[in-house]
């Protein structure tokens, strides 16, 4: 009888436990669908795609995410490009990348004041009043070399000018920075291609350099402001000039 009693205690002790553990799957199953073992073959968001082979079984309109970024092919703007998922001007070039995205972007660069300032010193020059001419330079790449040159004309005479040149530049969607600089020259003759390093401005205030060079970061806004006077540079200019971001 001692024998049966154990037996029936044993029994009753593994039907407890397999009980408990079937309570328990069945708890973790309600918590937490995915580990039932029919979850594979269940079609969660009723896309016609079934658990197992649904990378996003919860939303009916992905299924797939072929580049790994997170977002699925049916909503991502480049689903082989793991880089670039929206492109909001719809110009090719995804907003991760994209420096303007309100459509084909561009910068211009104004020259808004002008002011001549004489010569220092002992230099002696028998005009004293010039003729001032303006080249914009642009490094469109980051090579280290000016792509594109821009010549305003020459405005014969003439001590102080305002908002007088600007130029508008489309730059390339993928273009993350740019390199310019502004010269100034007072040319001796009347024509650009008899200007000399010896006609050149003075209009930055550090010695041993007539102009600025200038790195930006796309897109960019910003306004300069300086004079040359005082730094043993001649002849000498105030200028202001100004660069914007706009769509093109």
């Amino acid at each position: 009888m001692a024998g049966e009693d154990k037996g029936t205690h044993a029994v009753a002790i593994t039907s407890a436990s397999v009980l408990i553990v079937a309570v328990m799957l069945l708890f973790m199953v309600i918590l937490s669908p995915a580990l039932s073992p029919v979850a594979s073959i269940g079609d969660w968001d009723e896309d016609s795609y079934v658990n197992a082979d649904d990378e996003f079984p919860r939303d009916p309109l992905e299924w797939v995410d072929s580049d790994d970024d997170g977002v699925g092919d049916n909503g991502d703007r480049f689903p082989y490009d793991e880089n670039q998922t929206i492109d909001s001007d719809n110009d090719g070039v995804g907003d991760e990348l994209d420096f303007f995205d309100q459509g084909n972007g561009g910068i211009v660069i104004s020259l808004t004041a002008f002011t001549f300032k004489g010569y220092e010193d002992n230099y002696y020059r028998h005009r004293y009043i010039p003729n001032p001419w303006f080249q914009i330079l642009i490094d469109l790449d980051a090579s280290g070399t000016y792509d594109v040159t821009y010549a305003s004309p020459i405005y014969n005479g003439s001590v102080t000018l305002n908002d007088f040149f600007n130029v508008t530049i489309d730059i390339p969607e993928t273009t993350t920075s740019i390199r310019f600089t502004v010269l100034a020259y007072d040319v001796w003759e009347v024509s650009a291609n008899l200007v000399t390093d010896y006609e050149i401005m003075d209009y930055w205030p550090i010695d041993g350099a007539k102009s600025a060079v200038h790195t930006v970061d796309l897109p960019h806004e910003e306004q300069w402001s300086s004079s040359g006077v005082g730094d043993g540079d001649t002849p000498d200019c105030d200028l202001a000039y100004e660069m914007d971001t706009v769509a093109m």
